[in-house]
């Protein structure tokens, strides 16, 4: 049978030589060579047997969690994306790249998501598997694989990934960046309230139509927002959860404001902290527009995708964008 050896601090798999990343099956006989371990079976692990289907970013999406912010749909097909619950390594051994909280290897990349969540590896787009800590909740999972994961899913089909918002504005889409705390939301919170919609909060999936033309997809009908910005704009948080890793911040949901089709991008921009009053905007050009905008770029951006960039917004603009 296949098993989990777990050690002092952490479960994973053993492999033998031959193993890839995600661990092997191990021969019991062989066990007296490692450290004093526990032995599980993987049957031990009562994983729900409950999968739910969304539509996220266009994408077909199944997930062993409810997401309470999002309407269920009908689907019988193939979907687009896979998430189902299963053993995670706790590293890469071919990583390519590494950081505080994700490991980058070809076609996959690995999470740590909350310590009350567990880890996320996502595969070539089409496939999160999910480890679950024990003391996992269903509504933390939710918000911790729409904030992190999908973003990994959307990277590797090929999208561009802004951390950004963008809303629908009488001239096309707008999509909004910036250093954390300096009003993205509270911005974009802002243009609901004067009659824009609302395509996406803190992540904005980019796609090149075949005309040239950049468009935003639309994503997940909430906000993100703290408390002082929600009692300025008129948002009850009352009975909302607080997520401390998203800056004390809760998940409102957006109603009537979303946007259902994607929509050309005409701009974007970058918020700036500073102290005073009055309101600047500044216009880039020429270099300093393509290294500021590689700054909004949503996690670890690899080489090989920069290249592609330049071009793409060089293309936007000659098929009539705004960037």
């Amino acid at each position: 049978d296949t098993i989990v050896v777990k050690f002092a601090s952490r479960s994973t798999l053993v492999g033998n030589r031959q193993g890839n990343a995600r661990g092997n099956v191990i021969n019991p006989q062989l066990l007296h060579r490692f450290s004093p371990i526990v032995i599980t079976p993987l049957n031990c692990y009562n994983y729900p047997n409950m999968t739910y289907t969304y539509s996220i970013y266009g994408l077909i999406v199944s997930v062993p969690f409810q997401c309470v912010s999002l309407t269920p749909v009908s689907f019988s097909g193939k979907v687009d994306v896979q998430v189902v619950d299963g053993m995670v390594p706790t590293r890469l051994e071919d990583a390519s790249i590494s950081g505080d909280y994700w490991q980058v290897a070809p076609g996959r990349v690995l999470l740590y998501a909350a310590a009350c969540v567990g880890r996320f590896l996502v595969e070539g787009g089409t496939q999160v598997t999910l480890q679950r800590a024990p003391e996992a909740q269903e509504d933390v999972l939710a918000v911790q694989f729409l904030d992190s994961a999908m973003a990994m899913v959307l990277m590797q089909r090929g999208y561009a990934v802004l951390h950004a918002n963008a809303a629908v504005t009488p001239t096309g889409a707008v999509a909004i960046s910036g250093e954390s705390g300096a009003g993205k939301t509270t911005a974009l919170s802002a243009l609901l309230a004067r009659g824009c919609t609302m395509l996406t909060d803190d992540i904005t999936a980019l796609h090149q139509r075949a005309d040239g033309v950049v468009e935003v997809i639309p994503g997940m009908p909430h906000l993100h927002m703290c408390a002082d910005a929600a009692e300025n704009l008129g948002h009850d948080l009352s009975g909302l959860p607080v997520y401390p890793w998203r800056r004390m911040k809760s998940v409102v949901p957006t109603g009537i404001h979303m946007a259902e089709a994607a929509a050309p991008l005409r701009a974007i921009y970058i918020l700036k902290v500073h102290d005073g009053d009055e309101l600047k905007v500044q216009k880039l050009q020429g270099a300093e527009k393509f290294s500021t905008i590689l700054k909004c770029f949503y996690g670890p951006l690899l080489a090989e995708q920069q290249p592609q960039l330049f071009p793409l917004l060089l293309r936007n603009r000659a098929a009539g964008g705004g960037l």
